[in-house]
């Protein structure tokens, strides 16, 4: 996979507007495109509700309206030289249109703003960049609201040696990684330390696929969660990004058992990025 045209969910939020700094960044340095999505999500009334559709459309254009000159506000105040920005509106949820967008345009990128902090709603319920990790097919780069500025040289990879056997899904990372000329940390945490030499052909693989990087790979043992070694990691380790590859859990998996991507997404203040299993 090559970054050719990156997605940003755009609401005009200071967080949504620095996720869109960063996705330039990006653009610049892999010569790729950035599709800003904008969603309302304005009732379709039945069609036999007298004068729904003189209610609805006016309110629909307005605010339409509103999107193109925020638009062009955000692409005035950001240097765009050389890079095509598109501007897309959906009346839709978001997760519909940003499936519909990624469909229709071939994107191979989200780039979505987080806060930095959660209330306690937010963490109950999760929030549209936690529906994002769950549901994208294709990678998300979550920015959170207190990084103004990128720096990508050291990546964190969070992998679970005993169950992973198959480098090509972290295709997307190597790209990633390839044009902003990163260090790769792999990161792995296990309780069984009897079985650390087993994992030897599995680090030798990956090393192999990610031929020509910088490399370096770290084993923790201890019994702590998952969440607090990673979060060690990232400061010891002097991380510029932590990436983590989500399991595809059933409904019944998502209720009972906690997601340690999500969890991450809303403790860490370093940008992560997500790539779901096959």
């Amino acid at each position: 996979m090559k970054i050719n045209k990156i997605l940003v969910p755009m609401d005009y939020s200071p967080c949504a507007e620095n996720a869109f700094r960063t996705a330039l960044v990006l653009a610049k340095k892999a010569g790729a495109s950035i599709q800003v999505v904008s969603v309302t999500h304005m009732p379709h009334l039945h069609a036999e509700a007298v004068g729904a559709a003189s209610i609805i459309q006016p309110l629909l254009q307005e605010y339409h309206e509103q999107l193109d000159g925020q638009f062009e506000k955000l692409t005035s105040s950001n240097d765009i030289q050389d890079i095509e920005v598109v501007n897309s509106k959906y009346n839709a949820p978001l997760h519909n249109a940003i499936y519909s967008c990624t469909v229709q345009n071939e994107c191979d990128l989200i780039v979505t703003g987080t806060k930095s902090q959660h209330g306690w709603l937010t963490k109950l319920i999760g929030s549209n960049s936690m529906d994002m990790i769950d549901r994208a097919k294709i990678p998300v780069l979550v920015i959170p609201e207190s990084c103004e500025s990128v720096n990508f040289k050291k990546l964190g990879v969070a992998i679970d040696y005993s169950d992973f056997d198959d480098p090509e899904i972290l295709a997307p990372l190597r790209d990633f990684a390839t044009v902003n000329f990163s260090q790769l940390c792999f990161l792995n945490v296990t309780s069984k330390q009897h079985k650390l030499f087993v994992y030897d052909d599995i680090k030798l693989s990956i090393s192999n696929y990610f031929n020509g990087l910088k490399q370096s790979y770290h084993t923790f043992t201890d019994n702590r969660k998952l969440e607090e070694i990673l979060m060690e990691a990232i400061n010891d380790l002097h991380l510029d990004m932590l990436f983590m590859l989500p399991k595809n859990h059933s409904v019944l998996d998502r209720m009972i058992n906690k997601s340690h991507t999500k969890a991450m997404a809303s403790k860490t203040d370093k940008p992560m990025m997500t790539i779901h299993e096959k």
